[in-house]
């Protein structure tokens, strides 16, 4: 049965479930939980499937992850996490996924740093970005938190060795949902799912995530599966924009090309100037390489400024970029698609 969570549960109620260090460490960073935390985070303790629909920045990836973190910082404190994976963290971006690996390890190092517990909770990325040898560290010694896409999981069901340490999920977290449930890969991502749970003595907990979810009830079947109950969060609220169609020329039809071009770049670039930071997206890696030369060649105090991001660069590069616009070192990021959902990517005031 699909159904809507109806109860909003106080701070009170959830910090009397979570540890000592958790909850002193929650208190201390942010005092009070947000409207997506209160109406998941207790459904998720009590086992229970939960769709979570909330905008970005709202709370609901910590909301997803705080009753797994809290159940492992219990073991970890007695000494008893095993080597497998508790918890399965799926999304379809990569960059998204070295947001969450980062937003995970930094809380997971400052409570380590505040309070004497026995065994460190390993957090870990798999996508074809990850090195042979990470691939071979995962094998020997798993994490117990594992970021991968949808790709990546179908390929680890069928590595006889790692598959292995799978077979005790106890949280699947999907995450920006929406963008794969009317596709192949979301096909796909069932498919993976529904092979995983099919070896497992308990089925786990299953979490979805998105600001942006229509229609939800279809979602939450897409989530769950067949015969499974799944409790939907929805707790939108509309932000404020300030939404304006913009056009270098009065005439797209017969201004010259050459005008347009000069007239496109000076009006990002004086945009660009007029804002803290900037994100442009295009539509393809070529368009994306070319805007970000044309900025550069036309506009010199742009060089060190504006980079590109996109799935054709390394590894390493976008994991640079992405870290410096957090930082807040660059004015501006060309991207295709890889920016698109849900990353963390610090203060941006123009798309």
């Amino acid at each position: 049965m699909i159904d809507y969570a109806a109860r909003e549960y106080s701070d009170g109620k959830i910090y009397s479930i979570l540890t000592p260090e958790i909850g002193e460490w929650f208190r201390d960073k942010f005092g009070t939980f947000t409207p997506p935390q209160r109406y998941a985070v207790m459904e998720i303790h009590r086992k229970k499937n939960v769709l979570i629909s909330s905008p970005t920045g709202s709370g609901k990836t910590f909301a997803a992850f705080m009753a797994a973190i809290n159940e492992l910082l219990l073991m970890a404190k007695e000494g008893k996490l095993e080597d497998r994976i508790y918890v399965l963290y799926i999304s379809p971006l990569k960059a998204l996924n070295n947001d969450i690996e980062r937003n995970l390890n930094t809380p997971l190092r400052e409570i380590y740093s505040r309070f004497d517990i026995k065994e460190k909770i390993r957090v870990a990325v798999r996508t074809g970005d990850t090195t042979q040898q990470e691939r071979q560290r995962q094998l020997r010694k798993a994490p117990h938190i594992l970021i991968t896409t949808p790709e990546s999981l179908a390929i680890l069901l069928n590595a006889p060795r790692f598959s292995r340490k799978l077979e005790k999920v106890r949280w699947i977290i999907v995450d920006e949902i929406h963008s794969m449930a009317d596709n192949k890969r979301g096909l796909h991502l069932s498919l993976s799912l529904e092979r995983l749970v099919a070896r497992m003595e308990d089925e786990p907990v299953r979490i979805g995530l998105s600001a942006t979810i229509h229609p939800m009830k279809e979602i939450a079947k897409f989530l769950v599966g067949m015969n499974r109950e799944c409790l939907i969060v929805d707790v939108n609220f509309i932000k404020k924009i300030d939404l304006k169609v913009i056009s270098p020329v009065e005439d797209l039809i017969y201004t010259p090309a050459d005008e347009q071009t000069e007239k496109l770049y000076t009006l990002l670039h004086d945009l660009i100037k007029r804002h803290r930071t900037t994100l442009i997206f295009t539509n393809t890696r070529s368009a994306t390489e070319r805007v970000v030369f044309n900025l550069k060649k036309r506009f010199p105090e742009m060089e060190e400024k504006v980079e590109a991001h996109h799935g054709s660069l390394s590894r390493d590069v976008r994991l640079e970029v992405e870290e410096r616009l957090k930082r807040g070192d660059l004015k501006c990021v060309v991207s295709s698609t890889s920016l698109e959902l849900g990353i963390d990517i610090g203060y941006i005031d123009l798309v």
